[in-house]
């Protein structure tokens, strides 16, 4: 009878350990706010925005458990939302008051991005200095913590890492995924569009500095504009969403008063322009060609002030024009190309001009897209 008395003592152990679980991870979820009935639907046709490929999300292969690492891990700021997602046809979703650009990591494509870099940083034969800055976007930093699980997106951080590994090593990576979730709860992103904005931009800006070992400017010393009623991509792939709030335009504008800056476009004719324009009179969704007038196939910028003959060239598609501004502090001439709209060969064009810096700046939705891996394929002969 005594043991009996002490099996059933430890079964109703064993009862009450299992049910205290159960109500831990019920209060668990109600205080996350999630919910079976998150998200609703909305069928909508539109064209993606750049850089944009729906598939079936990549799912990362299991890795072995990591060893314990007795630093302290990375802390970052938790965002938490209540709402509902909205869902649409073309890979954008819409939470609160913001969209996002659905994310899905390709492994064939990043190994063509990856083996693109590497065949360029060869080709230069170390004349140059080769930086690569792949930009995560809004969904792998802003989406809150509690609807990640909701959404059918991969992890960028662990994309970024992948893309990482498949490069030589020959060139300099810039990390950003660290930097970009340090300020998570900044205005790094637009609300309506799928750049990043003058401020997330500042903190790659940053990134590259502290990699290429020099000191960036802090972002409290330079001149400030405000340009409201700014709708973007997102506003239209969402066909208005009335949830949506406009976006604000700041802009951080350059130290240096003697820039000049002159673009080609795509018909060949040349203009100049400012690195950064008064976009008020601009219409909602063209706000963002402020920068650097907006995507054009070919642009310099000059800084009289420096006198060193120090130069760069940056290989962008649209998330560079926000970014290549605080360049202009720092180099006597900044060459702008645009792969998806510039025909030559790049290698050359850099040889030719005995350039040290080539950095390339591409959002991480482009590095799954084939057309756009393509084009720039198409320079790097």
């Amino acid at each position: 009878m005594k043991r009996r008395g002490i099996y059933i003592f430890v079964v109703a152990l064993l009862i009450a350990a299992v049910c205290g679980i159960g109500i831990y991870r019920r209060q668990n979820l109600k205080k996350e706010g999630r919910s079976d009935k998150d998200i609703t639907s909305i069928r909508q046709n539109t064209e993606s925005p750049e850089g944009s490929s729906i598939k079936k999300k990549q799912t990362f292969a299991p890795t072995k458990p990591p060893v314990p690492d007795k630093t302290a891990a990375p802390r970052y700021d938790k965002i938490i939302s209540h709402g509902k997602i909205q869902s649409y046809d073309n890979g954008t979703i819409v939470l609160d008051n913001a969209a996002y650009e659905l994310y899905t990591y390709i492994e064939s494509s990043a190994e063509r991005y990856a083996a693109l870099i590497n065949k360029l940083t060869k080709s230069l034969d170390n004349s140059a200095e080769v930086y690569t800055m792949i930009a995560p976007t809004s969904v792998g930093i802003t989406l809150p913590d509690n609807k990640r699980d909701k959404v059918n997106s991969s992890s960028q951080k662990e994309a970024l890492e992948r893309l990482q590994k498949k490069l030589s090593g020959r060139g300099k990576f810039v990390p950003l995924y660290d930097t970009m979730m340090r300020h998570r709860k900044d205005y790094i992103y637009f609300r309506t569009d799928h750049h990043w904005t003058s401020r997330g931009a500042y903190y790659a800006y940053e990134a590259f500095c502290h990699t290429k070992g020099i000191e960036p400017y802090s972002l409290s010393s330079y001149t400030k504009t405000k340009v409201k009623g700014f709708w973007g991509t997102f506003y239209s792939d969402t066909n208005q969403n009335k949830n949506l709030k406009a976006d604000v335009l700041i802009s951080y504008h350059p130290h240096s008063k003697k820039l000049t800056m002159k673009y080609t476009t795509a018909t060949g004719i040349t203009a100049k322009a400012p690195v950064i324009a008064d976009a008020s009179d601009y219409s909602a969704g063209l706000k963002y060609c402020a920068y650097i007038a907006g995507d054009n196939p070919y642009t310099v910028i000059r800084n009289k002030e420096i006198k060193e003959k120090t130069s760069c060239v940056v290989i962008k598609e649209s998330y560079g024009n926000a970014f290549i501004p605080y360049l202009a502090d720092h180099y006597r001439t900044v060459y702008v190309i645009d792969y998806r709209y510039w025909e030559g060969n790049v290698t050359n064009f850099i040889k030719k001009r005995k350039i040290k810096d080539v950095l390339l700046i591409n959002n991480i939705s482009m590095t799954r897209n084939s057309y756009l891996i393509g084009k720039l394929a198409q320079i790097i002969l």
